[in-house]
């Protein structure tokens, strides 16, 4: 008997509906994200200097897997040299990443189990707690999600393992932390592997059941292994940097968020998340007392507000400059418990309307819980975007409208920069996002360059632009590729 069946019966086609349009609106609001640029926050500038300024592609510290959100920019830097275009196509190249994820996972619930989509969005909610857009490990759990999903529903499906095998060989080459998912998926995969007899009884295809249970087996062995020589590679190759990452105060600050309502942002989704997957578990089960009802009923609604009203909260405090952080790890943890909770959900409700003719999905969450994750995604993006634009401008009219053609920045200058609203501008790019973000012509026939500290003396002398003292170009590279720039006197 199949499962899906059954299933697609009693998934209400207009809770399908208004998640389609949510779904439509995410992926609205990550194209705004990439049309003003929010991909270059931080690492992203440089990132996209190579791709924009060097005709390269970056593989930092050997994580070959950072090439695949960059193909659109560096497909787009063999066919055009206008910044502003390869900024664009550089920048929709990571978005791409989160709106596919989402996509792929509403795809294999949509018609089976809608509810289920509650735990990508609570994980793409909390994601937004982070501004990185080029972070390899958050990579990693967007191209895991599809996957777990995809394997607990259907574990009979071919192309599911089959693109087990591919994520395994691409976390190796992908984080110094992504053996950490690597061993997630193994488990998960193990774990299909010993059920397989029953899954396979479940669709009346018992003559399946061996084989069925050493394809789940061997990708369980695959995924260790890479996972494994991941765990290794860090373990000895593991740099200055990432190694400050993983312990004492280094440790504590990445993982941690910046201010407290995202901490309770952070709470609420993971609590949601547990109650929504103990209802399912609950009418799973024959249970008889009844008297907790309401209290399910009432909780996960007040969460659910709860949720919108810490998204405005931490929204506004973007605006005004605080909380913002490259990334926190603390959300990649809580996204792999929500997906260790998404693959429990998912193989109860398909266990359950395999056995039960589709009773497993009698009784539905409230819409109101997924919707709310969902605006919580909508609202931090807005709340980024926004803040992103008004400050890239304004540092586009700092270079379009100085005098000199080189701008010194300190601490202390220039003054703009040290409004409250600016400290989105991560400090170490400015100089590159500077150049990304300045007006185009006619607008502002040429600018100035922005440099930190002696950088102005270091360009007179020497005709180099230090952008940062491991960014250093020729000022006649930045002119071609950014410019017009500004000349210094004297210089023909």
């Amino acid at each position: 008997m199949s499962t899906r069946a059954p299933l697609a019966e009693l998934a209400a086609p207009d809770a399908r509906r208004v998640l389609d349009l949510w779904v439509m609106a995410i992926a609205v609001g990550y194209g705004v994200a990439a049309l003003v640029g929010l991909p270059l926050y931080g690492d992203g500038a440089y990132y996209w200097l190579k791709i924009a300024g060097d005709e390269q592609f970056v593989v930092p510290n050997l994580r070959v897997g950072a090439l695949l959100p960059q193909l659109p920019g560096i497909v787009a830097a063999r066919l055009s040299d206008d910044p502003l275009l390869l900024r664009h196509a550089f920048s929709l190249g990571y978005v791409a990443l989160p709106v596919l994820s989402l996509a792929a996972c509403w795809l294999i619930v949509r018609r089976v189990a809608p509810v289920l989509l509650l735990f990508p969005l609570l994980w793409l909610a909390v994601h937004q707690i982070n501004f990185s857009s080029v972070s390899e490990l958050l990579t990693a759990a967007h191209l895991a999600w599809p996957f777990v999903l995809a394997a607990a529903l259907w574990p009979l499906a071919r192309s599911v393992r089959l693109y087990g095998w591919f994520l395994g060989a691409l976390l190796l080459v992908l984080h110094p932390m992504a053996f950490v998912p690597g061993f997630g998926l193994a488990l998960l995969a193990a774990w299909l592997g010993w059920r397989a007899p029953r899954w396979a009884s479940m669709q009346a295809r018992t003559e399946r059941a061996p084989a069925l249970r050493w394809a789940w087996l061997e990708l369980s062995a695959w995924l260790v292994v890479t996972s494994a020589l991941r765990f290794g590679w860090t373990l000895t190759g593991a740099n200055r940097y990432e190694r400050s990452n993983l312990s004492g105060d280094g440790a504590v600050h990445y993982l941690l968020p910046s201010t407290a309502a995202q901490g309770l942002l952070l709470a609420a989704a993971t609590l949601l998340a547990v109650i929504a997957t103990l209802v399912l578990l609950r009418r799973r089960a024959e249970v008889g007392d009844r008297t907790v009802a309401p209290m399910l009923g009432l909780m996960p609604a007040a969460l659910a507000a709860a949720l919108v009203a810490l998204a405005l909260w931490v929204g506004g405090e973007i605006l005004l400059g605080h909380g913002i952080k490259l990334k926190a790890a603390l959300s990649f943890v809580l996204g792999l418990g929500l997906m260790t909770l998404a693959a429990l959900g998912a193989r109860v409700l398909s266990a359950r309307a395999a056995s039960a003719g589709g009773a497993g999905l009698s009784a539905r969450l409230p819409a109101l819980w997924l919707a709310a994750p969902a605006a919580v995604v909508l609202i931090l993006l807005t709340a980024k975007s926004a803040a992103w634009w008004l400050a890239t401008n304004e540092l586009g009219r700092i270079v379009a409208e100085a005098e000199s053609p080189c701008i010194v920045r300190t601490d202390q200058a220039p003054p703009s920069l040290q409004w409250r609203w600016m400290r989105i501008l991560d400090e170490w790019p400015v100089g590159v996002n500077a150049l990304a973000f300045r007006p185009r012509a006619p607008a502002a026939p040429e600018v100035s360059l922005l440099l930190p500290n002696d950088g102005c003396d270091v360009l007179a002398a020497t005709g180099e632009a230090r952008l940062q003292s491991w960014i250093i170009r020729p000022w006649s590279q930045l002119d071609a590729r950014f410019g017009p720039l500004r000349r210094l006197p004297g210089w023909d």
